[in-house]
């Protein structure tokens, strides 16, 4: 029996499972970026490859509006938006001072996810570039899902990102 997964929209095997608490997947969708995840813990120099596929699985499964997702779509979007738009390097956002902005961010409409990658894109027993590049394209789609969007997360990224160094 098939599901089509709540946030990404893939469809996938339907199995009893657990999900995350608030970005929203069908159970399967969320065992396959764990896979995904860790492969990458143990594949050496796999940090930036890793910031991509989390921040594309953030913001692809945002879940309901609620602080916590919220703040996490939010943060994952101006992650997105530094290394795609401005050309920062990929990685973990740092030093963004959010916890001093607590309710900085307000809810978003999660865009249709239809012509989007997803985590099954992206092979995790394959040489590293193919891994890594194929990261790259399901984040720059997920980006361009959220395109209606992009006018208030550059707003945020000015505000809480553009500064820093």
């Amino acid at each position: 029996m098939m599901e089509a997964c709540v946030g990404c929209g893939a469809v996938v095997e339907k199995i009893d499972g657990p999900s995350h608490r608030y970005m929203t997947s069908a159970p399967a969708c969320w065992a396959r970026y764990g896979e995904l995840l860790g492969a990458l813990a143990i594949e050496p120099g796999a940090t930036a490859t890793r910031a991509l596929c989390v921040d594309a699985y953030a913001a692809q499964h945002p879940g309901m509006p609620g602080p916590q997702a919220i703040q996490s779509v939010g943060v994952h979007l101006l992650n997105m938006h530094g290394y795609l738009v401005q050309n920062r390097p990929v990685g973990i956002p740092q030093n963004l001072g959010l916890d001093r902005h607590k309710g900085a961010f307000h809810w978003l409409q999660p865009p249709s996810f239809a012509p989007s990658r997803t985590v099954f894109d992206v092979p995790f027993d394959a040489p590293a570039a193919e891994i890594a590049a194929a990261a790259r394209v399901w984040a720059e789609s997920v980006w361009a899902a959220w395109q209606p969007h992009h006018a208030q997360i550059v707003a945020w990224y000015s505000r809480y990102a553009g500064k820093r160094a």
